[in-house]
């Protein structure tokens, strides 16, 4: 594993690497540290999987540069995606919506921290993506706390300090499956601002 200590310019330089190789990358979000791998690389996947002994039945969740390029990726376009997406996004916010096709459902969201936008810019892609901590344990805010419980050690691991945007409250996330929004998970946005935003 790779402790990027140096400019951002090398992070993001080694980092992108890595992901093109189908590498896994533990770094910071503006809620906790997360695992990352490109969204198309198989093997990348099944490492996250085996780092935190995730049960396969748990999805992992697409992070985008924009809603734009999430849309390009698979995602159906929904007026209430849009509109939750101008209100929080980039932001704490995930959103389960179906595939373009509708034959599967995507978890989407668009990170508000700097560092993960300008890796999503540079990969040109969209990741694959889940919290940094073996399953059942506490969700981590700072590098150390994110890979020592691990099964393995991620390829890279960006240390970008403490998180203390959300003090570590993972991102609210909203179900549009049906005709009726459904709140799975309270988090950094309240349910109050959601339903606001939906009109």
């Amino acid at each position: 594993m790779k402790q990027l200590i140096d400019t951002e310019l090398d992070a993001l330089n080694v980092c992108a690497e890595s992901l093109a190789g189908d590498g896994v990358v533990a770094l910071p979000t503006e809620t906790v540290y997360g695992l990352v791998t490109r969204w198309d690389s198989t093997a990348g996947r099944e490492r996250i999987y085996h780092l935190k002994h995730r049960p396969a039945s748990k999805r992992l969740q697409m992070l985008a540069p924009s809603l734009e390029t999430a849309l390009a990726a698979g995602v159906a376009d929904l007026p209430a995606l849009r509109k939750l997406s101008a209100k929080f996004w980039p932001g704490a916010l995930t959103v389960v919506v179906p595939n373009a096709s509708y034959t599967d459902t995507i978890g989407l969201r668009i990170p508000d921290h700097p560092f993960v936008l300008k890796l999503l810019k540079k990969c040109n892609c969209v990741f694959a993506a889940t919290s940094a901590n073996l399953s059942g344990t506490p969700a981590a805010i700072n590098i150390e706390d994110a890979v020592k419980g691990l099964d393995g050690e991620p390829d890279v691991a960006v240390d970008g300090g403490v998180i203390t945007v959300t003090g570590g409250q993972a991102s609210t996330v909203v179900s549009l499956l049906g005709e009726t929004p459904v709140i799975i998970r309270e988090g950094a946005i309240k349910i109050s601002q959601i339903g606001a935003a939906l009109g």
